[in-house]
């Protein structure tokens, strides 16, 4: 299939015309009738321009301008930068992601959206789940030879912790450090308890040999 460039070269020699009197008449210069007739596009200093001159030389020819056109648009687009360039090569100017002020204004709303619903779903998932809870130390299993050991972990700021059904005081940021009284030798079992202000419990239970 022949390009708009090859098809007014071909119409032009098989009129006999020279590319001076071609310029002469349509007022283009030849080097950039050169260019068309070689579909050199990006020597021409626009995709208007060059259009332009398309539709001028195919009328100079007796070609019908809209056909030479969409014959050219078939073959070549505007990138990015405004060249004119092989199709495939770059992507069609239409398709530039242009950043508007309703996209702004969108964007924030989206995020402002995004950070209620998920304020939202964390106070649901506070209000009717368990609070988490989190003991670090002791090791279940844990044998020791002292008798004051320590029990520390993190629960839901909200929450409120006991140990053995005794109540302590929790950091910032829901952490807890408590020492506690090992009530005799041998194997006991102490339950750590976060209960959230809807009621719901959690518990880890750790289990600690005393010699």
């Amino acid at each position: 299939m022949k390009t708009a460039g090859q098809i007014l070269n071909s119409a032009r020699l098989e009129q006999k015309i020279e590319l001076e009197q071609v310029a002469k008449d349509t007022k283009i210069r030849v080097e950039y009738l050169a260019f068309i007739e070689s579909d050199a596009y990006s020597q021409l200093p626009n995709s208007t321009v060059a259009k332009g001159f398309i539709r001028n030389f195919a009328e100079f020819l007796h070609l019908h301008p809209d056909h030479i056109l969409a014959v050219f648009r078939r073959d070549f687009l505007e990138d990015v930068r405004g060249q004119i360039v092989p199709r495939g090569l770059a992507a069609p100017v239409s398709s530039r992601f242009v950043w508007t002020p309703r996209l702004t204004l969108f964007t924030l709303i989206l995020v402002v959206l995004i950070f209620f619903f998920t304020y939202l779903i964390y106070q649901y998932r506070m209000l009717s789940g368990p609070p988490s809870l989190l003991i670090s130390e002791p090791q279940n299993g844990i044998v020791t030879t002292e008798e004051i050991i320590t029990i520390s972990g993190k629960t839901d700021p909200e929450a409120t912790v006991s140990i053995n059904d005794e109540k302590i005081v929790l950091f910032g940021g829901g952490k807890f450090s408590f020492r506690w009284k090992l009530s005799q030798k041998g194997e006991q079992t102490i339950t750590i308890m976060a209960i959230s202000k809807a009621g719901r419990t959690r518990s880890v239970s750790r289990t600690v040999i005393y010699r």
